[in-house]
Formats: structure tokens, sequence, C-alpha cells
């Protein structure tokens, strides 16, 4: 009985252990299956995890989810980047190219939010080369209206319209009626920017066949209103009268609006209530609206003979408008500034580089010219004993043939053996250089004080000594070296090891190894 119990108390606590653990590794699939759709859900999730207890992969999956959650539920602000970047440093070197490209996005859109608009372009332009080879196209979705924002920031009208044209066509591929509005608007937005009015107006016109879509009050203001403001730029004051409707008004929440119907009621003459227009429209965050409202006050109370107030109001403009520009100048210089420090940096660098190359190069052309100028001299020098064994059998076969036909004096036959006789002494001191050096290796002696021409006799001398081993290598190897052969030697006849070759040779032992493999690379 106790037996039965005790096994069962182990059973419970293993499936007990079992469940715990799934438990810690199933947070993360559940919260990426809940996290576009329901962010609160996967904050609930999340926040149950200790990171700290977390390792380095899991910790760099919690920073990306977590950053996407504050940034969908936008509980909190965004402090800094530094969570995201940690994630960030952790794809970049071990992660595949989704999860950077997730991550250098959101790290964009966070820099975006915390007004870091150069550093958030680099993180979103990254995350655009990444994202184009994937195959998800909500992921490009995001990336192209998140970079049509922040070139709007940075007034490239341009890459605001190209970004816009982008994203309209991956809505289209999505078949996302929400994006698909919002992208024709903002594709109108960019050909107006750039005073482009007909694509505009098409574009524009378009939206509203998927106005239905949008079921948010935000994005139907938003095309109702540029609808209006489209027509009243247009003079077609009617028909932008009948887009502002109340409920368009009520929902206003930039003072778009209320700037469009200001200039309507300024057409019809009817200033007082234009007046009271703009005045609401002053509170729009749109620096360019405020603009345009304090413009339009000083004229409409220009027009109502106010002419004090029409001179507060253009005062105001100006201070406005100096404010922006100041603070555009601010912005470009800081933008220079950055612009000018990684100029600098890649300078340094690329002169870095550059020296680094040329020395390289130098130091491969002095080996390159040191290994030709060794080669050109050991040719020359077996060059030498093979022009003595020569010379000396044409002579040999000079004085037969002159004693053969009896054509030669005493003298010159005479001079032809002393010929031979001479170069048979050169060739035997060289040989009896070799062999008093063959002796000292023999003896495990170092071979340090001995020159050039030595060590070449030293090899001639074995080529006589042993001519089987000797052919054989002929045939295994092309084009050693005097040292490599002499290396040869010790190895192979006299079989000794690395450290007595290295003393014979005078060399470190590390060198050993590496003739060894250069000579092992001039096989045949």
């Amino acid at each position: 009985m106790n037996i039965k119990k005790i096994f069962f108390v182990a059973v419970t606590c293993m499936a007990l252990l079992a469940c715990g653990e799934s438990g810690k590794s199933d947070w993360k699939s559940q919260a990426w299956e809940v996290i576009e759709q329901r962010p609160d859900s996967a904050l609930v999730i999340l926040k149950k995890v200790v990171a700290e207890k977390l390792p380095e992969a899991d910790r760099a999956d919690y920073g990306l989810l977590m950053t996407m959650v504050d940034i969908k539920t936008r509980q909190e602000e965004i402090a800094n980047d530094s969570m995201i970047s940690a994630s960030v440093n952790y794809y970049a070197q071990h992660g595949d190219k989704w999860h950077k490209a997730m991550a250098y996005h959101y790290r964009g859109v966070v820099r975006y939010a915390l007004k870091n608009i150069p550093e958030a372009i680099k993180d979103l332009k990254t995350a655009e080369s990444l994202a184009e080879t994937l195959d998800d196209e909500l992921l490009r979705n995001k990336i192209y209206e998140r970079l049509a924002y922040c070139n709007y920031r940075s007034n490239n009208t341009p890459l605001v319209l190209k970004y816009s044209q982008k994203l309209l066509d991956s809505s289209k591929k999505m078949n996302d009626s929400v994006m698909v509005a919002r992208s024709y608007m903002m594709v109108a937005s960019g050909f107006d920017f750039m005073g482009i009015k007909d694509s505009a107006r098409i574009y524009m016109l378009n939206s509203l066949d998927w106005i239905d879509a949008l079921n948010d009050s935000l994005g139907r203001n938003d095309v109702l209103e540029s609808v209006a403001m489209m027509y009243q730029d247009a003079g077609e004051v009617e028909k932008a009268e009948q887009y502002l409707t109340d409920w368009v008004l009520n929902h206003s929440h930039r003072g778009r609006a209320y700037a469009t119907l200001a200039y309507i009621r300024q057409k019809q003459g009817r200033y007082e209530e234009a007046v009271i227009c703009a005045k609401k429209a002053l509170e729009a965050a749109d620096h360019n609206i405020h603009t345009q409202s304090l413009d339009l006050l000083a004229e409409l109370y220009s027009q109502l003979g106010d002419r004090s107030q029409a001179y507060a109001m253009q005062r105001r403009s100006k201070e406005f408008s100096d404010s922006l520009a100041s603070a555009r100048k601010t912005s470009q210089m800081a933008d220079w500034q950055m612009k000018f420090d990684e100029q600098q940096r890649e300078s340094l660098y690329l002169r870095k580089s550059t020296r680094w190359m040329v020395g390289i190069i130098l130091l491969i052309l002095l080996l390159v010219i040191g290994a030709w100028w060794n080669r050109r001299r050991v040719r020359r020098l077996r060059f030498r004993l093979d022009e003595n064994i020569r010379q000396i059998t044409d002579y040999q076969a000079t004085i037969e043939q002159l004693e053969q036909y009896g054509e030669a004096s005493q003298q010159e036959v005479t001079h032809l053996q002393e010929q031979i006789a001479q170069r048979r002494e050169r060739i035997a001191n060289k040989l009896l250089v070799g062999a008093k050096l063959f002796n000292r290796i023999g003896d495990k002696e170092s071979l340090a004080d001995a020159s050039a021409d030595d060590l070449q006799c030293l090899v001639d001398y074995f080529a006589q000594l042993r001519p089987k081993r000797w052919q054989e290598w002929e045939r295994k190897y092309k084009d050693l070296s005097t040292a490599q052969y002499i290396f040869l030697i010790l190895q192979e006849d006299l079989h000794y090891d690395d450290d007595i070759i290295a003393s014979v040779l005078a060399i470190k032992r590390t060198s050993v190894r590496s003739m060894r493999s250069r000579i092992k690379g001039k096989e045949r």
C-alpha cells in the first residue's frame, strides 16, 4: 500500500513539473498568437514573465514583444529605446531575417515616437531591405507606412509619395480595405505636397469609394476633411460644404475641418462666422494649419475693420513662423553634425583600412620578390654544377674526336685535359663541402653558419649520394628551394623529429610545421 502511494506521489510531481516547464516554454507562442489582434491579452501574458531570469535568446524575444505591446496599447509613454535596442543587437548576431526586420522596424517606431527621425529612418530602411526578401506582406505594409510618416516629418515630399504608393500597392495585395482607404488619402496628400493637384484629386476621390471600410471616426474624418479641403482649394464651395457635416466638425481632432470651413465662410462673406471657425482651427497640432489660421484671422480682422487685431495676428503668425524656422534650423544643424561625425568616422575607417591594405600588399609583394630571388639564386647555383659536368663531357668528346682523326696537337689535348681536371676539381670541391655538411647534420650540428653556396653543395652531394631518393623527390615535388630539400633530407633520410630539425636549420619549431605545409603544397 505504501509503495502505491509513493508511486502516485512521484507521478503527480512529474506531471506538475512537466506542466510548469510547458508553461515556461509556451509564453512566447501564446503572446505571438494574440499580440496583433489582442495586445492587452499579450500584455497579461508578458507581465507574468520574469525577464531577468530568461536566457539571452528569450530575453531578446521578450524585449521585442514588450515593445510591440507598449506601442499597440499605449499604456505608458516609451521613455527610451534601450529594451528594443538589446533585442536588435542580439538578432543582428544570432537572429534570422524575420526577427531582425521586426526588431529594426519597432526600434524605428520607438525612435519616431521619441522624435529622433534620422535614426528612425535608418532603422526602418534596414528593416525594409530585410523585409523585401521575406514572405511577410503585413510587415512590409507597416514599414512603408512608417517611412511615409518619417519622410513627412522630414519634409521630404518625393519620398512621402514614393512610400505612400508602395503602401497602397501592399494594401491591395493584402486586400485590406482600411489600409487601402488610408493609402489612397496618403498618396493624394503626397501629390498635393508636390503641387500635382489633378493627381491628388483623383486619388482623393478614390479614397471615398473605400470610406465605408473605415469604422473608426478618425479615419473617416481624415478622408472627409481632405475631400472638403480639396474642393475648397478648387473653389467649389458648395461641394466642400457638403462634406463638412456636423459629425465631421464634432470629430475634428486637428482643426483642419474648421480651417476649411473658415475659408468657405470668408468666400461667402460671413466674416464673423469665419473668425469663430479660424479660432477653433488654431487648436490644430499641424503647424501648417496653425500658420494658415493665423494668416486667415489677420485677413478676416482686416476685412472687419479691426486693424489692431489684424496686426496682432500678423505678429503672432510671424513669431510662430520664426520659431518654426529656428527649430527647423536647429534640427538641420543637429542632422548636419550627425552626418559630419558619421562621415568623419567613415573617413577614418577608410584611411585605416587603406593603410592596412597597402601594408598587406607591400608585404605580399616583398614575399613574392624574395621567393623569386631565392629560386633564381638556387637555379643559378645548380646551373653552375650542371655546366661544369656538361663542359667536362664536351671536352672529353672533343679529345676523343681529335685523337681519332689525328688532327690535334699534343698542346691542345693537354689544354683540354687541364680544363677537364679543373672542372672535376670544382665538382670535387663542391662535393667535398657537401660531404662535410652532411657529416655535420649527421652529428645534429647546426647549419646556421653555412652560406647559401655551401647549402647548395650539401644538396648536390646528397643527389650523388642517394640518386634514387633524389629522383623520387624530383618526380614528386616541383620547384623546391635549397632549404626545403635540406628539410626533406633531415626528415625523410635521417628521420629527425621537429626539435632536431629546428635546431639544425636554426629556426623556430613553429617554422618547421610551416615549412612542412609549404613543401606539401608543392606536390605535383
